[in-house]
């Protein structure tokens, strides 16, 4: 296979890495309010139990929302420094992470809004196993396309050896 391509019209990734912080912001401020469902349930007018629901669907999507914006970025990363077949890796272990977050995202909301089907209700139980597995994948992802970066950019290339400098001769010398 050839050398590595460079793509160096490929935009900055910094709409992906705002997408990412207001991600982190969602998951933290839902987290914290998850700690205190009668208090948010006495501000909103929800029963505790959908107030915790509520804020572990919002907690769900901002973890969503900081792996796929980080996801992104650093593919683009990769593909302005120039691909190469780690961060091909990265991007589908990124996207199969964020996609199996999605899925029981998506049955959580279901369920929040009262679909109680026997598939749903099974994929609700398994929340835990598919949020161990969805974040696994996600950070495998973010680990090979970090590593397809410094490939591109060959940050850990060994060091060329500087070429001898010629001893003067007797000819040079007159």
């Amino acid at each position: 296979m050839g050398g590595p391509l460079s793509y160096d019209d490929v935009p900055p990734p910094r709409v992906w890495l705002a997408f990412a912080f207001l991600g982190v912001w969602l998951y933290l401020i839902s987290q914290i309010l998850r700690g205190y469902p009668t208090a948010v349930s006495g501000a909103t007018g929800l029963d505790p139990y959908v107030a915790f629901q509520v804020l572990a669907a919002t907690s769900g999507l901002g973890s969503i929302m900081v792996l796929s914006g980080l996801v992104a970025a650093l593919w683009r990363s990769n593909l302005a420094a120039g691909l190469s077949p780690s961060g091909v890796r990265g991007l589908v272990l990124g996207a199969a992470g964020v996609g199996v977050l999605v899925l029981f995202e998506i049955a959580t909301i279901l369920r929040l809004l009262g679909l109680e089907e026997d598939a749903l209700t099974s994929l609700v139980r398994a929340q835990a196993v598919g949020d161990v597995l969805g974040t696994a994948l996600a950070f495998a992802g973010l680990a090979f396309l970090a590593v397809g970066l410094t490939h591109a950019v060959g940050l850990f290339r060994p060091a060329r050896e500087a070429p001898p400098t010629p001893k003067p001769t007797a000819e040079k010398q007159a």
